[in-house]
């Protein structure tokens, strides 16, 4: 009875080979462009104000919050 061989790729350099890959992209492919970077903190900023404008909603009472939803499409 004839056994076949077949070969695999030892693991050791195909673990250093991932090793690699990983390290690669996890040093240098995070980093952002100055735009992203400038967009990331718009974005940031934005939800910052829609937070205290969200929280100040809240705290109005109803009649207040019509009001000012009036306006607001009046402007528009």
């Amino acid at each position: 009875m004839e056994t076949l061989m077949t070969s695999r790729p030892a693991p050791l350099p195909l673990a250093l080979t991932a090793l690699a890959a990983v390290l690669t992209l996890a040093l240098g492919g995070c980093s952002r462009s100055p735009k992203e970077q400038l967009a990331y903190q718009h974005a940031e900023e934005q939800y910052q104000i829609n937070q205290r404008n969200a929280e100040l909603a809240r705290s109005r009472p109803e009649e207040e919050n019509s009001t000012e939803d009036q306006r607001g499409r009046e402007r528009d």
